[in-house]
């Protein structure tokens, strides 16, 4: 067993050791047992999944909610429940495999657009749309990209949709509790709660369980997902526990302790990237629970990654297929009762553990940090 500081855990906000969701989880297991033990389009959501899904319309802005056992299945089964073989989806070339694999099982055609770049997601719809004025079209993105911490504007793609008669899906698993006012994550700090079309999120970053969701305001949509989505139909339902620990975690996100808790996320979050920066060390992307640092070789990285071990800092090293061939990273992910001088001492021990493996390596660093 590894001791350390570790970066390695996406509990952002720390919930999955929080007493009352503890409590919620026991007092659970005792009314409902462990299992759901049927279709959530059977008999198989308890009273705790309604609470769920209201709390959750809450946060999202979106009057319809569909639970799922996993977050992989809500993204997979929102695509593929929703989108015909003749229908097309314009995909980020950096989305989750989820959404990647619910795009092609969904339909032939798919197209990738550049990371973030809206012209070339406008460019794709109106050539789409040359040639397909009838069936349906779908954006995909997401509110934080996990590998690289960044973030689309999403009105300029919200309104791209509407100009090409599109809809636009969201996967705000990584920064729905995390960020924006309430935890209401980037859709809610851009000012845009309750507009996107789709969102799909994750309970395993902020709500301390696995399960996942999709939120939408149509009832019809809802109700055509909840039987047309495969990962929803043929699934048992999601547990009582995994509803437990969503339900009482939501509460705390949408809470003044919610609150507190981003706030001192985002304190750490700045207070790594600082230090890691002051380094010239690699950091991606914009504040949230994710700091990545590219490292330029996946040599460099490997050993890196196992002399910072020896040091005790526990990290995750990102390699194909997460990020491209030939390139590797460290994504580090804090919590918000990470300690400031555990953020120093970090930085610090990667700094030196890159730089050792570089001399071991006889590798080159430029002045970013990355091998050149």
């Amino acid at each position: 067993m590894v001791v350390g500081i570790s970066f390695s855990t996406q509990d952002y906000l720390g919930l999955s050791r929080e007493p009352s969701v503890r409590e919620a989880v026991a007092a659970a297991l005792a009314e409902y047992g462990p299992h759901a033990g049927s279709s959530p389009v059977l008999t198989g959501h308890t009273p705790l999944s309604a609470a769920l899904a209201a709390e959750l319309s809450e946060l999202t802005g979106m009057e319809h909610v569909v639970l799922f056992p996993t977050g992989w299945g809500a993204g997979f089964g929102a695509i593929t429940g929703l989108m015909r073989r003749q229908d097309h989806i314009v995909l980020d070339e950096r989305a989750h495999s989820c959404l990647s694999h619910g795009a092609h099982a969904a339909t032939r055609n798919v197209t990738t657009a550049t990371h973030l770049d809206h012209e070339s997601v406008r460019e794709r719809l109106a050539a789409i749309r040359k040639g397909d004025a009838d069936n349906a079209v779908l954006v995909v993105t997401e509110g934080v990209y996990s590998m690289d911490s960044d973030t689309p504007r999403l009105r300029e793609l919200q309104e791209l949709c509407l100009e090409f008669d599109a809809t636009l899906l969201v996967d705000v698993a990584h920064d729905l509790g995390a960020l924006g006012p309430g935890g209401s994550g980037q859709v809610g700090a851009q000012g845009l709660l309750g507009e996107i079309d789709l969102v799909m999120g994750s309970f395993s970053k902020c709500f301390a369980t696995n399960g996942g969701f999709v939120a939408t305001r149509s009832r019809e949509m809802a109700e055509y997902l909840s039987i047309y989505a495969s990962s929803h139909f043929f699934s048992s339902a999601l547990s009582p526990l995994q509803a437990a620990a969503a339900l009482q975690s939501a509460r705390i996100i949408r809470s003044a302790e919610g609150d507190r808790r981003r706030a001192d996320l985002a304190q750490v979050s700045d207070r790594l990237r600082h230090s890691l920066a002051a380094r010239h060390l690699s950091v991606l992307g914009e504040r949230s629970a994710i700091i990545p640092v590219e490292t330029g070789s996946v040599a460099v990285a490997r050993l890196a990654w196992s002399l910072a071990e020896r040091r005790g800092l526990i990290l995750a090293l990102i390699e194909f297929p997460a990020v491209p061939l030939g390139s590797a990273r460290f994504r580090m992910q804090v919590m918000c009762d990470h300690r400031l001088e555990d953020m120093d001492t970090a930085a610090a021990v990667l700094d030196e553990s890159l730089t050792e493996a570089r001399s071991l390596l006889r590798e080159p660093a430029d002045a970013s940090g990355s091998a050149s």
